[in-house]
């Protein structure tokens, strides 16, 4: 009932619907979970993720609940880049099919000026969408994040080739590509 009161937009029979179900199965990690979406809707983030805390110990191998749950942690509200990356980390360790979590991890490592171990998540993010045939902006980003790190380190030839790769799509990211490889050549 939770989620039709959701979908009706009735905030208060939604989260009574859930509270409900909580009493009735305290073991259901869904209505723990329903009731944290409904207070990160409502930007009440310490609620939302205390439910989120629950439903992922009921439910440890369900990849997005620790996603949700990084989610919150990281926003402008709260700020816990480290909570929000422990959460991101169980999340890929959990089969995260929607490739949420690699993406993240990356992006909050780069953030906290850790190269390496951003590098290391772009790879794996790319060696996903590879496989999966996805291209768009996730994947040029993490093209251009790997091409400039590389080549701030020295590995001019791994650079090129992440560069060679950008030629192929259109925007700021080519220039970027293009002026790259032209200081990959003078040095």
């Amino acid at each position: 009932m939770g989620h039709e009161f959701v979908e009706l937009k009735n905030t208060p029979a939604a989260i009574d619907a859930y509270r409900r179900a909580v009493d009735i199965n305290p073991r259901d990690y869904r209505a723990w979970y329903g009731l944290g979406q409904i207070y990160e809707m409502m930007g009440m983030l310490f609620y939302a993720v205390y439910y989120f805390r629950k439903s992922s110990y009921l439910q440890p191998n369900d990849a997005r609940l620790w996603n949700a749950m990084a989610q919150c942690y990281e926003s402008d509200q709260l700020q816990m880049i480290e909570e929000a990356i422990k959460c991101y980390e169980r999340s890929a360790n959990n089969n995260d099919t929607e490739g949420i979590a690699l993406h993240q991890l990356a992006k909050l490592h780069g953030m906290l000026g850790q190269s390496e171990e951003a590098a290391f998540y772009y790879k794996k993010d790319l060696e996903r969408m590879e496989v999966e045939e996805r291209q768009g902006q996730n994947f040029v980003e993490a093209l251009l994040f790997l091409a400039k790190h590389c080549k701030s380190i020295g590995r001019f030839e791994e650079a090129e080739h992440y560069c060679t790769r950008l030629l192929d799509y259109t925007g700021p990211e080519r220039e970027t590509a293009k002026s790259i490889l032209q200081g990959l050549k003078r040095a």
